[in-house]
Parts: C-alpha cells; structure tokens; sequence
C-alpha cells in the first residue's frame, strides 16, 4: 500500500513539474505567436484612376550628349491603390508600334510596389543618351510612351530623341518610383500668425503655425475646401487664400471668429 503511494506521490510530482515547465513555455517569448489579423488589402490602380505624364523640368536633364525626363503618376481616383515600384515602359511611334528602345535592368525588387492615397503622386527619372556619339550608331523619335499597370497600360505625348550604338537596341535607365513630396505654401494671416499648409492627398491637410503641426482632414463644405481637426479648421478658396478658426472641443464647426490667411 505504501509503495503504491509513493508511487502516486512521485507521480503527481512529475505532472506538476511539467504543468509548471508547460506554463514557464506558454510565456516565454519564444513561444509561438499568432499573426496578427492582416489589414485590408490595397487593389492595384487602375488605369482609369491614374493620370500619367512628363515633365522634362525645362531641360535641367539635358546636356553633354544626354537628356531625360520626369515620368509623373498620379491617383486621380477617390480610393487608394496600389502600382508597381519600377515602372514598365513601351515607347511607340505615331501609329502605336513600338519602337526598339529598352530600358536597362533595374535593381528594384520586381515584387515591390507603392501604395498610392487619392491625389497622391510618384515620380520616376528617365535618362537616354540624346547625341549619336556612337560609331554606326542610330537615333530613334518615339511619339508615345505606355506605362503598364497591370493588364492596362496609360500613355502620354513624348519628344525624346534617343540614340545607341550600333547592332544594339537603344537603352534608356529608370529610377523606381518615389514619392513626390507636397509643397509646402506659406501663408500670413491678418492676426499676424504665419501658417505654413501643404496638401499631401485630396484628403488632408498638413497645416504648422505657432510651432506645432496639425493633421487636418477634409470635411463638408458649400465650396472650398474645409479641413477640420482637434483644435482648428483650415478652410482653403484656392492655393492662395484660406480661413483660419479655432475649434472647441467637440465642435466640428467654429464657434469662434477666424482671420484670413493669404499665400503670395
């Protein structure tokens, strides 16, 4: 009787050890963690929403036998989506038949892209040689160049000249897509308070004055638009001119008077 006790006892002892070891397991950190619940995917853009063009920067890419151009995309749609970090172009002639031009390998991951908010723009610099500086070289004009985006592509006007060594296809380089940051306009206002306000979306407004910045979004408005916070409504008529008002708390309206701010 007394062996089967200890017996028991020795094994009671051991469950408890184990539950404790099990338990010490449960909260250490190397014990398994769930992923946390994934956030909402962002769809790819359309071309629909996106506005393509380029901006040769009044020629500040040109010179020594080279050139380029700015490659500007932006969301013109009212979701956010999302386009591939490095850009994938075919330049075509007047008539939509590509042209034997290709850009040279990228180092960008394939699989990265960018996530574009509503009114929201990336920028991609785009270098050819511009000068037939080769032995049996040649020199192409496109009229077009296609951007892909996805299955779809979105096209624009081009007025490069492009040249390349003989035997070979013409090459150009692209830099992946990059934010464009937002400029930021200075405003003085009749109180005598300077704001300084810049618009990264159609949707916000990042408004600084008195040494703090404040992240205002839209709101309703008859006409303008009105950009509300905590503390302050940023009411705009035009880059230009703009309503300052405090809010109280609460409020989603002023209460109080406000002064008008102008940007030269």
């Amino acid at each position: 009787m007394k062996t089967q006790l200890a017996a028991s006892t020795t094994v009671f002892r051991a469950v408890l050890v184990l539950l404790s070891l099990c338990t010490i397991a449960a909260c250490s950190s190397h014990a398994p963690v769930a992923n946390p619940t994934p956030a909402a995917a962002t769809n790819a853009c359309r071309a629909s929403q996106l506005g393509f063009s380029v901006d040769s920067g009044d020629g500040q890419f040109n010179g020594m036998s080279h050139s380029g151009t700015m490659l500007v995309v932006r969301n013109t749609g009212t979701a956010a989506c999302i386009v591939p970090a490095q850009p994938q172009l075919v330049l075509t002639d007047a008539d939509k038949r590509p042209v034997d031009i290709i850009a040279q390998p990228s180092a960008a991951p394939a699989s990265s892209t960018i996530r574009l908010a509503p009114g929201a723009a990336v920028e991609s610099e785009m270098r050819w040689v511009s000068g037939n500086v080769y032995e049996d070289g040649h020199c192409e004009s496109p009229a077009l160049i296609d951007l892909a985006i996805g299955g779809e592509k979105v096209s624009t006007a081009f007025t490069g000249h492009l040249c390349g060594a003989g035997g070979k296809p013409t090459t150009y380089t692209l830099t992946p897509f990059r934010a464009v940051a937002a400029p930021v306009l200075s405003y003085a206002c009749d109180d005598g308070r300077k704001v300084q306000a810049s618009y990264p979306d159609t949707a916000t407004a990042v408004v600084t004055l008195d040494g703090n910045t404040h992240h205002l979004h839209i709101a309703i408005s008859a006409d303008g638009a009105r950009y509300v916070g905590d503390h302050w409504q940023w009411w705009t008529k035009g880059m230009h001119d703009a309503w300052l008002s405090p809010l109280r708390e609460g409020e989603t309206y002023p209460s109080a008077n406000g002064v008008a701010c102008r940007a030269p």
